[in-house]
């Protein structure tokens, strides 16, 4: 190793990709230059550059992937950030394995030059690697001693002190991006686990209890579209607020994904704030905290809980997990032929599928639906509101099974609750963009129909406090 390669080294490790992180990441508001962020940057890319180093033993391999590796994690916080609302997060590693089943939910985000670049760097990566790696055992030696010296420098920074507390808009300002992914990895590590709850106590005040979460419903008077869109009739959501028990806005925490983050608080009713660092992903760890899980806690009462979903299970490792929550049985109803116009199953035939099943049903159960066909991406088109245009289609038809279902239980000679939630707002660059406002509509309607039971005013809920609600209503003393 020459005098002139550890100078560039030095100036690459410690100046240039210190600058590319802070210059360039995104949030800027709350952004400082303190001593500890950039030197977590730089230890950043000691474990960076001696792990390309140590396994190429090429001083110019590894500061070139060094730089790029710097550039790609920023950029792809960046793109997030501004189709979601946040950074980067320890999280956000398992999307990686997403990514290869379904890389259509996620490649529609990155513009095109982007993808053409994460093609180049997938070729050129491995060959840079078997053309220019050495065979000298010193440069390889020399990459595991920085590689081991970056990554014993940061596992002793006080992570406890530097993020008590998960605030990522914050963190990211003040650790950098690099630097908060691994603090919060490592604060994630030393969650502890929640304590049993209290047993339920009673029997089953319903005949059926039936849950949807509907992906990416909300009401589009509410989302600020421009005015000259005409927006659809939504008769179901408008028959579900004059007569539901209780309905308002739930208030969640994802914009535009994060579905887990709803769904986990409406079947374990665990407030965020209580979740610590799980927030970000509490599906995670969600097998540790089967206790909570409404199909174990119903399930002890008497209910039979089933698991609907038209599409693949192993999202959110959903088809390990759910069976530990009480749900016995899982349904993936399809298969579904994609087309343009309709991509995923159905949300009326879904509908219909729930009710199919609530007629088979000779026990008091408990169904709990996730919905489809409101996922993105919505197909694009010259005049840049196409994908606006396609998603109020599907929402229409979110509405419309709303009132089927409203419908076919009034009709029912038995006594059923239904419970109907957007999981969080669409995403949809350039009109619905990530902001502090990301409330979705939510109904909980009793069986046979009471109008004196109908409440006018608003509730709002957290995803939480609704599993309470849901809890509350379903167990009879």
């Amino acid at each position: 190793m020459s005098a002139f390669q550890v100078l560039v080294s030095f100036v690459v490790i410690v100046f240039l990709t210190p600058a590319i992180e802070y210059a360039v990441v995104m949030p800027r508001a709350g952004r400082q230059a303190l001593p500890f962020r950039w030197t977590l940057d730089i230890l950043c890319s000691m474990v960076a550059y001696g792990g390309w180093l140590a396994a190429t033993g090429s001083i110019p391999i590894a500061l070139l992937m060094t730089c790029a590796l710097m550039t790609v994690t920023v950029v792809a916080s960046n793109i997030k950030f501004r189709v979601l609302g946040e950074p980067l997060l320890f999280s956000d590693v398992v999307v990686a394995r997403s990514f290869l089943q379904h890389p259509k939910f996620y490649l529609f985000s990155i513009p095109l030059a982007g993808r053409i670049a994460l093609l180049v760097l997938a070729i050129a990566a491995p060959f840079l690697l078997w053309a220019y790696s050495c065979a000298a055992v010193l440069p390889h030696l020399i990459g595991v001693g920085v590689l081991l010296l970056g990554g014993l420098s940061i596992w002793l920074y006080p992570a406890q002190k530097l993020a008590p507390t998960p605030d990522i808009t914050r963190d990211a300002g003040t650790l950098g991006l690099p630097g908060s992914i691994i603090m919060y990895w490592r604060q994630w590590r030393r969650s502890v686990d929640l304590p049993r709850p209290a047993a339920l106590q009673g029997k089953p005040a319903y005949d059926m209890v039936v849950i949807v979460q509907c992906e990416s419903f909300a009401d589009p008077a509410r989302l600020g579209l421009p005015p000259d869109i005409p927006l659809p009739a939504m008769p179901g959501l408008k028959r579900a607020y004059d007569i539901a028990s209780q309905w308002g806005p739930l208030c969640v925490s994802g914009f535009g994904a994060y579905t887990m983050r709803s769904e986990y608080g409406v079947i374990f009713g665990q407030e965020e704030t209580d979740l610590g660092f799980r927030r970000y992903d509490p599906f995670l760890t969600a097998g540790r905290e089967r206790d909570h899980a409404i199909g174990n806690r119903l399930g002890a009462i008497g209910y039979k809980s089933t698991f609907i979903h038209p599409h693949d299970l192993r999202f959110y490792n959903r088809a390990t997990l759910m069976p530990t929550m009480g749900f016995s049985h899982m349904v993936n109803p399809g298969p579904h032929a994609s087309t343009p116009d309709m991509p995923y199953f159905g949300d009326v035939a879904l509908g219909q599928t729930i009710a199919g099943m609530m007629q088979a049903a000779t026990a008091p159960s408990l169904f709990y639906a996730v919905t489809m066909e409101n996922h993105g991406p919505w197909p694009d088109g010259p005049d840049g509101q196409s994908p606006l245009h396609h998603y109020l289609r599907h929402v229409h038809n979110s509405d419309r099974m709303l009132l089927d279902l409203i419908e076919d239980m009034s009709a029912r000679n038995s006594r059923a609750l239904l419970v109907f939630f957007g999981d969080h707002r669409p995403s949809i660059p350039g009109i619905v963009m990530p902001s502090d406002i990301r409330d979705v509509p939510y109904v909980a309607i009793s069986f046979p129909l009471d109008d004196r039971a109908a409440r006018q005013n608003p509730v709002p809920l957290t995803p939480a406090q609704l599993n309470h609600l849901i809890i509350r209503m379903s167990v009879q003393p």
